[in-house]
């Protein structure tokens, strides 16, 4: 990568022609590895409720399981909500967050002592009714990252996933209006859930979007199954044409 805040323009470019949300964070995580040595992005959407997931990547394991936590229990504890807080629709900000600032010792071990840590550097877009924020993850043996290039980068981050999220997605509408038609015994999450295994989601990618970990997708998955009368994924698309 080349200082001066620029990013590389052919990256940029496949960053953003980039149609798939988990090859969109991927792609991010990759190049921020590059500009700064960071080691995970977590990036979404706050309103009112909790987090919408939007991207979330990691060259460690487990992140699945960090970005649930954190929509699901660790978003109230966070630093960055002050920043949120503070910040006026229209203007952004950037907040870095050592991992001694985080006071919740369960948020704290999971997201920070675990994966070892030692920052996140957080750069965030206030609109009129909910918020933008991109998280990048640094390790304890990371050099000084550069956060011009970072900045510059979250703002890339921040309008190609604005398009994704805008994105309509008329195969998975489909499907989970076919679901709702032909089988009403399923509950809306299993049809959620159906829907994406069948457009070719993993358990894992599934999870991140409906913040949801691995077991508890699976388990879903296994009861609609039940009900559907079928034991593995390649027979959903014929239960869902009877």
């Amino acid at each position: 990568m080349h200082k001066f805040g620029l990013i590389d323009p052919d990256l940029a470019v496949g960053l953003l022609d980039t149609c798939d949300r988990q090859l969109f964070a991927t792609r991010l995580l990759g190049i921020a590895r590059s500009a700064a040595g960071i080691e995970e992005l977590f990036a979404y959407r706050v309103g009112h409720g909790a987090p919408q997931v939007l991207a979330s990547a990691s060259n460690l394991g487990d992140v699945a399981e960090r970005a649930g936590a954190y929509a699901r229990r660790f978003h109230h504890s966070d630093p960055v909500a002050q920043a949120l807080d503070a910040t006026r629709p229209g203007n952004g900000f950037v907040c870095r967050i050592p991992a001694e600032a985080i006071s919740l010792g369960a948020y704290r071990r999971l997201c920070f002592d675990r994966p070892q840590f030692a920052e996140k550097i957080c750069f965030g877009w206030c609109r009129a009714d909910d918020a933008l924020v991109v998280s990048f993850y640094q390790r304890r043996d990371a050099a000084e990252p550069d956060m011009t290039q970072l900045g510059a980068l979250a703002q890339l981050a921040m309008a190609g996933l604005t398009r994704l999220a805008q994105a309509p997605a008329p195969l998975l509408s489909q499907v989970q209006q076919r679901l709702a038609q032909t089988h009403p015994i399923l509950t809306v999450r299993e049809r959620e859930i159906c829907a994406r295994t069948l457009t070719g989601q993993t358990a894992r990618a599934i999870g991140e979007e409906l913040v949801l970990g691995v077991s508890t997708v699976l388990t879903y998955r296994q009861r609609a199954y039940q009900k559907l009368g079928i034991k593995k994924s390649n027979e959903l698309l014929a239960a869902i044409m009877r």
